[in-house]
């Protein structure tokens, strides 16, 4: 008996052809969502545009962190809190913003000021000049054309569920439909998949030309990379070059987790209280500290 007029390999040859083409549009997608559509030319990014391209809004606190602390206006304690030595006097907005967080909280947590001050619309605006710049997609954008490229496997799903349902319902051999449907739903969480941001390919050749920068002696521009905050831009506070401070900053994390998707690193999750904070893995290649928990 032919259901749908169709034979059962006359329908898995079929099916597997149609998830071939519908594999190939999603990940046609995923390039061009890469690729960027920034129509202003890319000028030469400061500190905290770097700290965004290498690991997002995260990164951006943490570089303002290390040059805070740098330059004396932060202490911390071996609990992992934060305090204000003093007040100010710095003209980044990024480290106002810090700062300003640091002093309407006695003992602030890193792991709670670093998600706090990402949101900051000082931080937020940093993402929509990289996006203006074609570095960086559009997180909302970028979930929406994901989802899109995905339309052929959902129907192809569809249609093959409704065929596993009639085989059932006649008797007809359904194992090597079920692989297929099993390998669809797959493909369909994987490709729709995406880190929280996306840097373009435009982008990381920007970022690898900032990091081969670094690894040459600083002089003039280059000593932007020098110092603690340099080492912090590309690989978050797991790199800072302190070792005292360093294990000060990290103190409340009890485990070492997850992604920004700069990176492409995979998540593995473990909960966060309002006493503990996990790490953040971040596209320059580091960890750095802090995804806060309740308060």
């Amino acid at each position: 008996m032919k259901a749908w007029g169709l034979s059962g390999p006359e329908f898995l040859q079929l099916y597997w052809i149609g998830l071939a083409l519908a594999v190939l549009v999603a990940v046609v997608v995923r390039v061009r969502v890469r690729a960027g559509h920034g129509d202003q030319p890319v000028r030469s990014l400061d500190m905290d545009e770097l700290a965004y391209l290498a690991g997002g809004p995260r990164r951006v606190v943490e570089t303002s962190l290390a040059r805070l602390l740098t330059a004396g206006e932060l202490r911390t304690s071996r609990r992992g809190t934060v305090q204000v030595t003093s007040t100010t006097q710095s003209l980044n907005p990024v480290d106002r913003a810090v700062v300003t967080d640091g002093q309407r909280y006695t003992n602030r947590t890193v792991n709670l000021m670093i998600p706090a001050v990402a949101q900051d619309d000082v931080v937020t605006a940093i993402g929509r000049r990289l996006e203006d710049m074609g570095l960086v997609v559009n997180p909302a954008i970028a979930k929406s054309a994901l989802h899109k490229g995905c339309a052929a496997l959902w129907v192809l799903l569809a249609i093959g569920v409704a065929r596993w349902v009639n085989g059932i319902a006649i008797g007809a051999d359904i194992g090597w439909l079920s692989v297929q449907l099993v390998l669809t739903v797959l493909l369909i969480v994987l490709l729709t998949r995406r880190g929280k941001h996306i840097r373009t390919a435009r982008g990381t050749r920007v970022l690898e030309a900032a990091r081969g920068t670094r690894t040459r002696a600083a002089s003039g521009d280059e000593a932007l990379y020098a110092g603690a905050a340099g080492a912090v831009l590309f690989g978050g506070l797991v790199v800072y070059p302190d070792l005292a401070v360093r294990s000060s900053l990290l103190a409340s994390s009890s485990t070492t987790s997850a992604t920004t998707g700069y990176g492409g690193c995979s998540s593995s999750s473990s909960s966060c209280s309002s006493g503990s904070s996990c790490s953040s893995c971040g596209g320059g290649g580091g960890c750095g500290g802090g995804c806060g928990g309740g308060s």
